[in-house]
Order: C-alpha cells, then structure tokens, then sequence
C-alpha cells in the first residue's frame, strides 16, 4: 500500500492542468507529456518458482522531445502445494525514446518506444506445512538487482485513454494494458 501512495504522489507531483496529451504532430514531441501504464504480464523471466500472473504499472514524464523518464513497478506472487508462497516486488527507473519523429510516423494515435533501466527484485518465500504431529515453517527473503529492457508501444482510443504492449526483459517478456496520458 505504501509503494501506491509513492506511486500517486510521484504522478502528482509531475502533473499540471496546463500539459497537453500530445501535440497536432502526434508523439513527435513528449516534452512535457506523463504516461501512465498499468497492466498485466504474461510470463516471468528469472523469478523462481512463478507462474503467476505479474501486475505491472510505470510511470514516465517527457523530458525533452524524444526522452521520458520514470519508475516501473511490478508484483507477482505464486501458491503451491503444500503451501510454498513465493511473493516478488519488483521496482525501479526506467527512461524511453520515443521513435515516431526518427521513423517519420504520421499517425497521431500511435506512440513507439524503446528503453532501457535498472530494477530492484525483492523477493520472498514461505514454507508452512503442518503434517502429523509435526509443524516444519521455512521463511526466507532477499533481492537482486537487474536490468530493464523494453521496446512497445500504445494506440490512443481518445486524447487521454489508450492501450499499450510492451516486449522486453525486466518485470515480464510481455505486458498488455492501460494507458493514461496526461
């Protein structure tokens, strides 16, 4: 629930009445432009014992033409039987280029992107089983941190709402979702 209200509060702390979603030339230019993705992941690179289904979200604000800058977040969690729970946060910065100026893309509605950044993977894992006369409970937790690949792109419906597919490697090899622009 903290991470949320960091979340909020960093979107918050970027946004202003007077940012336009995109300009007449479409995403040829993102300076100044927040893009909010959530989602889901299909698939989960090195992350032991998953198979569960990621929740993604990021957050990026334009900060000249062609860059945004931000943070990805990401949550996966899995059961087994004989109550094994492996629980994954994962976080961190993100930056994009924007590549419809550099590709001389005409459509407005569509935004192509690729980038790069560096995530923190905490994870953690339970054991508790209960057999017989005997209780066995196994806790542990820890983290690595590893590097965020990412190329995609979103189709606006409106000026504001649109939906976004992201390939790469980081939180999930693929993320289908939501976006928001703002």
């Amino acid at each position: 629930m903290k991470i949320w209200s960091l979340v909020i509060a960093f979107v918050f702390l970027f946004a202003q009445d007077n940012l336009m979603a995109q300009n007449a030339d479409g995403f040829t230019n993102v300076k100044g432009v927040n893009f909010l993705n959530a989602g889901i992941g299909l698939g989960s690179y090195g992350l032991y014992g998953t198979g569960g289904l990621p929740l993604t979200a990021s957050f990026e604000h334009g900060i000249t033409e062609n860059i945004s800058a931000g943070i990805s977040l990401g949550y996966v969690q899995r059961k087994y039987v004989n109550d094994w729970k492996y629980t994954y946060l994962i976080f961190g910065a993100r930056g994009s280029y924007h590549f419809n100026e550099l590709l001389n893309l005409q459509e407005p509605k569509l935004d192509v992107y690729g980038g790069a950044g560096l995530l923190y993977r905490h994870w953690k894992f339970k054991y508790t089983h209960s057999g017989g006369d005997a209780v066995d409970d196994y806790k542990s937790s820890g983290g690595s941190v590893t590097v965020d690949l990412h190329a995609g792109g979103r189709y606006l419906f409106n000026e504001h709402i649109g939906a976004y597919a992201e390939v790469g490697y980081g939180i999930s090899p693929l993320q289908l979702g939501v976006t928001f622009i703002f």
